[in-house]
């Protein structure tokens, strides 16, 4: 036989990357990362290659071949399908396999198998004649074994009885974390005293089976705890092991027990921590810092005057024996003055009460010091001198007795002791009146909240048995509240919740007022009644409501910076700062928003000091939307629209379409040559006065010679003119007249403008001779060209050519005499004969 070792390792370890294994001739064998803590390394002239950081060579031994031998084994490996912890190939084999393959040189059948005590760890399966594949049975765990030696067996059935050629196959198995924290030393729970300084309070320890890393243990505090606990406790590891420490003082009287949950975890780096829980619960104990409480102690009660004496008269009975005596027996007919009872305020220590009359008339009334009761020494008379009023107070203290013989702490209380003829005991409330509240819209069930130290909810009998049982239940509350327990004996702690939530409106009712009722169950049916309160807390469930559904206003469109355009009012159906009060006008939105102010606590909105003026003439009209919100500006908000119409005002002067007019007219004519019309347009509203333009003139007419249609513009002469007696010497006459355009707005604007009138002269004057006849007396014989005599004459037109005057002789010269045309000089005619 020949031997040739294979060493083969599986490994979990996510990490890393697959392992080969590969043999000094060709051929490649993968090893993939399994689910189990198994890995295979071959010894056989192998090298092995694994996560890079070692390599290992392993020489290969042959024996001698005896009668034609099967040749050696070829060992590979391959990857069958994907290994998890739960993996099986079909069959049940485990999915990482070493194929083994033999030659024979008689061709006879190989047969491959496993030797060794460890030998069912794995399964040897023949493929073909010559190839085999073997398989790992079973998962393998690294606290159970590290490592498993294997004989890999082939023969071809001729070598005779137990001869075989072996391959050694050593598996070495490497730890996974796959175990977890175990709890070994616990304390199951911890007493400490309440105001114990912080410091340890507990150890603990566990204890891992996983090896290296994955076995060391450190401890915390479990996370998602109550605060309480993070506050109050931490946990830290100290040599291997978890400390629980007190980080600050406990009170009993706020909580007496905490499930404190620790955890331990191992210290994986890599993939999954493991760990592992447990509960230490933390029980703190009380010490005596608290004084009694009273649990049932009324503030009045009543007697009947004769109320029976109770007296230990003539007996040898210890006292305590007959007043305990005599009040039982005596009660049972009659009543008994009062009983108190207090209990230790430290409810983990419960020490013994005792009880005393420290105020008021103790030769009247004394108490027993260990029941509480009350009694009366002395015939009562309600009329007496001690009485006040029929009624006695007394003060009643009780004092903790020490269990060491002590006085503890006390407590004390006035009870007012009120002497009538009929004593009955009855249900009483702690409280004569509850003043409570409850928000609106609280869900059903919600419980009120009384208001004030002195609102005790409790309610309380006195009597035994039947006649200290009472049931609880509301009068007058409409249905809307309910009060829970139903029924009580002795006492109870009662609470008044909503029944009917849609009904609980702030808006709709402010007090709820009812009365609770504690009735006897018995056939008297005693009865106490207590007053109820309710205030109905707001809250802040409606929004501002605008006094109008949308804000119109007019103002002039030249309205002044400062001045009040609008008064925004909103208000809100909440109370305080959730209603009317806490409403705040918070934005104005709007294409001219910037230009105004908006007062945001009395919703004032002014002209603001900018550039910014309203022309009616370009829009007459803008829309705005005001933003009102309640909570001081933080909570429901509202808008309403704003409409701001212009009032026009008288803010444009009349424009002539003309810088100056002008017409011609001649004198004595009653027209101009062409109409003379001055025209001007206001650019303020249509169809109001501040549009409307009248004319008059102004000056340059002194005489009235013309007139204006002051609604038309049109200028007319007021009669014919005369250019002769129109003053100035020109040509052509001029009137330089100012006519004035101007609005009947308030005020009134106006404009003027230049109207010039030229007036052409008509020839509409004869010249005139100042003397009618002209008389000269000369010699016959005056020679030819002598001027004889000069006439002259006026023409009163007032322009030329019509005042220039050319002179002729109309008759009687007989060609004896000339007239010069310009000078009107006469003279005689060249050649003529003047002989008569």
């Amino acid at each position: 036989t020949s031997t040739r070792d294979l060493l083969f390792r599986l490994q979990n370890r996510p990490s890393l990357s697959p392992d080969w294994l590969r043999r000094t001739k060709t051929q490649h064998l993968q090893v993939p990362t399994c689910g189990w803590e198994c890995i295979a390394i071959a010894k056989a002239n192998l090298k092995i290659h694994g996560d890079g950081s070692h390599r290992k060579d392993i020489s290969e031994d042959r024996s001698s071949v005896v009668n034609k031998a099967p040749r050696e084994m070829e060992p590979q490996h391959r990857l069958e399908g994907n290994v998890g912890r739960k993996g099986r190939k079909a069959g049940g084999m485990v999915g990482v396999n070493i194929r083994l393959r033999g030659d024979d040189p008689d061709g006879d059948v190989l047969i491959f198998g496993a030797l060794g005590p460890e030998a069912g760890l794995v399964t040897v399966e023949n493929t073909g004649d010559n190839e085999a594949e073997v398989y790992l049975a079973r998962e393998l765990d690294h606290e159970t074994g590290t490592e498993h030696q294997i004989l890999l067996s082939l023969t071809d059935g001729h070598l005779g009885q137990d001869n075989y050629i072996t391959h050694s196959l050593l598996i070495l198995v490497e730890d996974t974390n796959d175990n977890i924290p175990v709890f070994t030393e616990l304390p199951p729970s911890v007493v400490i005293q309440e105001h114990q300084h912080p410091g340890v309070i507990a150890q603990f320890r566990a204890t891992d089976r996983d090896s290296g890393a994955f076995g060391q243990v450190v401890y915390q505090l479990a996370p998602n705890q109550d605060a309480e606990i993070l506050d109050h406790f931490s946990v830290s590891t100290v040599k291997s092991g978890g400390v629980l420490m007190l980080e600050s003082e406990l009170d009993f009287e706020v909580k007496r027990l905490y499930q404190v949950v620790v955890e331990a975890l191992d210290r994986a780096s890599l993939g999954e921590v493991n760990t592992a829980q447990a509960t230490i619960l933390v029980e703190v104990s009380d010490i005596p810092d608290q004084p009694p409480e009273w649990v049932s102690v009324a503030a009045v009660t009543r007697i009947p005057e004769d109320v029976p004496l109770f007296s230990p008269v003539g007996s040898n009975l210890p006292y305590n024996y007959l007043i305990m005596s005599t009040h039982q027996q005596l009660f049972q007919q009659t009543h008994k003055v009062l009983q108190v009872k207090a209990v230790d305020g430290d409810r983990g220590i419960k020490n013994d009460i005792k009880y005393s009359i420290t105020g008021g008339p103790e030769h009247l009334f004394g108490i027993n010091e260990d029941t509480g009761l009350v009694y009366s020494k002395a015939m009562i008379d309600r009329e007496s001198a001690d009485a006040r009023n029929g009624a006695f107070i007394l003060e009643i203290t009780a004092m903790e007795v020490v269990k060491t013989g002590g006085k503890g702490l006390s407590i004390s209380t006035e009870v007012t002791v009120i002497i009538e003829d009929v004593n009955d005991e009855i249900p009483k409330f702690k409280s004569e009146s509850y003043v409570a509240e409850i928000s609106e819209n609280a869900q059903k069930n919600t419980p009120v909240t009384f208001l004030g130290q002195n609102m005790i909810p409790e309610v309380f009998d006195h009597d035994q048995g039947t006649n200290g049982t009472f049931k609880l239940f509301l009068e007058g509350d409409d249905n809307m509240f309910e009060v829970t327990p139903s029924m009580g004996i002795n006492d109870a702690t009662f609470m008044i919740r909503v029944k009917d939530q849609n009904r609980i409106d702030f808006e709709q009712t402010k007090v709820i007022n009812f009365t609770i009722v504690a009735k006897e169950v018995s056939k008297k049916g005693e009865e106490t009644r207590a007053s109820v309160t309710i205030y109905v807390r707001d809250q802040n469930d409606n929004p501002p409501q605008f006094l109008a559904k949308k804000y119109e206003v007019t103002i002039p469109e030249n309205i002044k910076a400062g001045a009040i355009i609008a008064k925004i009012k909103a208000d809100d159906k909440d109370s305080g700062y959730f209603g009317t009060e806490g409403i705040r006008y918070t934005a104005i939105t709007g294409p001219i928003s910037s230009a105004l102010v908006l007062n945001n606590l009395t919703g004032v909105l002014t002209m603001g000091d900018t550039a910014f003026r309203f022309d009616k003439e370009h829009i007459s009209s803008h829309y705005l939307m005001v933003e009102a919100r309640d909570e001081e500006g933080l909570g429901n908000r509202n808008t309403v629209e704003l409409i701001i119409n212009l009032e026009d005002v008288n803010d444009n002067h009349p424009i002539f379409r003309r810088d100056y007019y002008e017409s011609f007219i001649q004198e004595n004519s009653p027209t101009f040559t062409n109409p003379l019309i001055v025209e001007a347009t206001d650019a303020d509203e249509n169809g109001t006065e501040n549009s409307e333009v009248r004319y008059r003139i102004l000056r340059g007419d002194q005489y009235g010679n013309f007139t204006i249609d002051s609604l038309s513009g049109e200028i007319k002469p007021n009669g014919v003119l005369d250019y002769e007696l129109l003053p100035g010497d020109a040509q052509t006459k001029m009137y330089n007249m100012t006519v004035r355009a101007f609005d009947l707005g308030s005020p009134s604007l106006w404009s003027d403008v230049s109207v010039m009138v030229y007036i052409r002269d008509q020839n509409d004057n004869a010249p005139l001779f100042p003397v009618l006849d002209y008389k000269v007396t000369i010699p016959e014989d005056t020679p030819g060209g002598t001027p004889v005599i000069q006439v002259n004459a006026k023409d009163k037109d007032g322009s030329s050519p019509n005042n220039q005057i050319v002179y002729r002789i109309q008759t009687g010269a007989k060609d004896k005499f000339v007239i010069n045309p310009e000078t009107g000089m006469i003279s005689i005619s060249q050649g003529a004969n003047l002989d008569p």
